[in-house]
């Protein structure tokens, strides 16, 4: 005889809150690599090729590597990672990016260097240079009279490009002044002259 009057059943969902139970093959593994792209690529964007080990085999994948990305970034490209044995969804692969060295440039954030070095007279009484940047033109720069050494000449705009997520960029121009090691007699004795003269 029941208690009460009634009974009360109780289900497998009300036991796991609601939800009912379904069984999701599992997601196959995720995959991480280090690539090292060029100054260029990381500014400007490019779309390359990786060779993946995938499931005891090696898959080609292709990428887009986005404008402006730089050095410590991590691009994730789902569904490239192993896929699932048991027929669920494949994982996702993620590369981390890293620089190669560029031969004359470095770039800190979202700005561009290159360091060029003058002649004592060239700083002292200024001059015009022609700079290359990176996107492969040539500028003229002025340099000022009095110019001092490690001075940081900016070339507005021509650094990385804007993206949604940042503004553009400037290049800069680092003054290094050289010093002659070795001075014939002619050009000892004017800077003797020059010396005497508080120079």
């Amino acid at each position: 005889m029941r208690q009460g009057g009634f009974s009360q059943t109780v289900s497998f969902e009300d036991l796991f809150g609601g939800q009912g139970y379904s069984h999701r093959p599992p997601k196959g593994e995720d995959l991480f690599y280090n690539i090292s792209i060029s100054l260029e690529e990381s500014v400007f964007g490019d779309e390359k090729q990786i060779l993946v080990k995938k499931n005891g085999r090696t898959e080609e994948i292709q990428f887009k590597i986005p404008k402006g990305i730089n050095s410590g970034k991590r691009l994730r490209l789902a569904g490239k990672g192993d896929v699932s044995f048991n027929g669920g969804t494949s994982g996702d692969l993620y590369l981390s990016i890293s620089l190669l060295p560029h031969p004359i440039f470095v770039r800190d954030g979202n700005d561009i260097y290159i360091s060029r070095s003058i002649t004592y007279s060239q700083a002292t009484l200024g001059t015009v240079m022609d700079v290359p940047a990176l996107d492969g033109s040539t500028k003229r720069i002025k340099v000022p009279p009095g110019t001092q050494s490690n001075t940081k000449i900016r070339m507005k705009g021509l650094g990385v490009p804007a993206t949604r997520q940042s503004v553009a960029g400037d290049q800069f121009v680092k003054i290094n002044i050289d010093v002659p090691r070795q001075l014939n007699e002619k050009q000892a004795g004017l800077i003797k002259e020059l010396a005497e003269t508080g120079l």
